[in-house]
């Protein structure tokens, strides 16, 4: 069952937060480079991000698929707010290099990740996905057959 909006809100704070921003991607990535590959290829980032043939890259939007569960239909309340927070984020202000796939990318990763503080069940990948983007990188694939492996963050 989901929550209603305002715990949503107190469960996704440090999120919410984040997307209240008015530039994203204006500094470099400052999370862990240690446990996550760092990147800073605009061209490598966005073929990460949709390679989809398995052949040089995970696929990344299959593998972040297969771990969002299947949830019954979103409360229209939530689903307003989630559509609001997308709406906003067009009129925000993204680093250059960014082109729009990748931003397209990464509202697809924010709502997703409302949802699962919706349902209450935050996997452990979306939960680095969600670091990366608080540490100011952007999540755009996984290197290694996951779980063995790291997350791969785009910085500027």
């Amino acid at each position: 069952m989901s929550k209603n909006w305002k715990e949503v809100q107190i469960a996704a704070t440090p999120l919410l937060n984040y997307l209240s921003r008015s530039t994203f991607f204006d500094r470099p990535y400052a999370g862990n480079s240690r446990a996550n590959r760092v990147i800073f290829d605009i061209a490598e980032a966005t073929a990460r991000s949709t390679d989809d043939s398995g052949e040089r890259f995970e696929d990344w939007q299959n593998l972040l698929e297969s771990v969002t569960p299947a949830w019954p239909e979103m409360p229209r309340e939530i689903e307003g707010k989630i559509l609001e927070i997308l709406d906003q984020m067009t009129t925000k202000h993204y680093c250059s290099a960014l082109n729009d796939t990748l931003i397209n990318n990464m509202q697809g990763d924010i709502a997703r990740l409302i949802h699962c503080h919706a349902f209450g069940d935050v996997h452990e990948l979306w939960r680095a996905v969600q670091q990366a983007y608080l540490d100011g990188g952007l999540p755009c694939g996984w290197e290694g057959r996951y779980p063995d492996g790291r997350l791969v963050v785009f910085s500027t």
